[in-house]
């Protein structure tokens, strides 16, 4: 059986927050190996539609079809293929670097050494043992982004990555997840910071009111 060549599909898509409308008939299909970014305003409904991708919230209508899969129907099987990073870390204050990937390796039956090159490219060697709650922002953003990659998903999702990161994080950043397009790897995100978005993406899709407006090259 041969590999689809498609990693998100999207077909009249619409969510509904009681009378808010935050995503209205979104149709788009993503190829595989694709980095691809959302802009918009606050509102336009980038975090809405990543959430959905990622199976965290469903549709009030409209199919979404991962990696030939109905995302819908096969949200546990599917999530194993998803990494998400979002405004709000996933890591537990109390516990180490350590501590907290370990937790999340054990969830997707891997292993400490299948991770540490990840740990030895964001620069968090230093920093495994030490409590989250003693953390930067920056290095909490970093350890974060492990526990998203921990399983080796094969589809990323990011939330405005770069707020309230230092430059040298940023370059970190956007070092390692070029050389994980070379991979494969299927990228989205959400940004304001068009500096940044357009040394890691080619294309954006502009949203509006809930609407897709756009599809833009963000190069030259």
């Amino acid at each position: 059986m041969h590999e689809p060549k498609i990693a998100v599909e999207l077909f009249e898509v619409s969510k509904s927050y009681g009378y808010l409308q935050a995503l209205k008939s979104v149709t788009l299909t993503i190829d595989k190996g694709a980095f691809l970014a959302f802009l918009g305003h606050n509102g336009a409904g980038k975090t809405t539609l990543l959430k959905i991708i990622a199976t965290h919230i469903a549709p009030s209508s409209g199919t979404v079809n991962l990696f030939g899969e109905n995302a819908l129907k096969n949200g546990g099987e599917i999530r194993r293929k998803i990494g998400l990073v979002t405004h709000i870390s996933f890591l537990y204050d109390e516990l180490t670097i350590k501590e907290n990937l370990l937790f999340y390796a054990n969830l997707f039956s891997v292993k400490e050494e299948n991770f540490l090159d990840i740990i030895e490219f964001l620069g968090l060697k230093q920093w495994y043992n030490v409590p989250v709650k003693h953390l930067s922002h920056g290095l909490r953003k970093r350890a974060d982004i492990v526990r998203a990659l921990i399983h080796n998903p094969d589809l990323v999702l990011l939330d405005e990555p770069f707020t309230g990161l230092d430059t040298n994080t940023c370059d970190v950043l956007l070092r390692y997840f070029k050389s994980q397009k070379e991979k494969g790897m299927t990228l989205l995100l959400s940004s304001h910071s068009i500096e940044w978005t357009k040394k890691l993406c080619a294309e954006g899709i502009v949203l509006e009111k809930g609407k897709l407006i756009d599809k833009r090259s963000l190069r030259g």
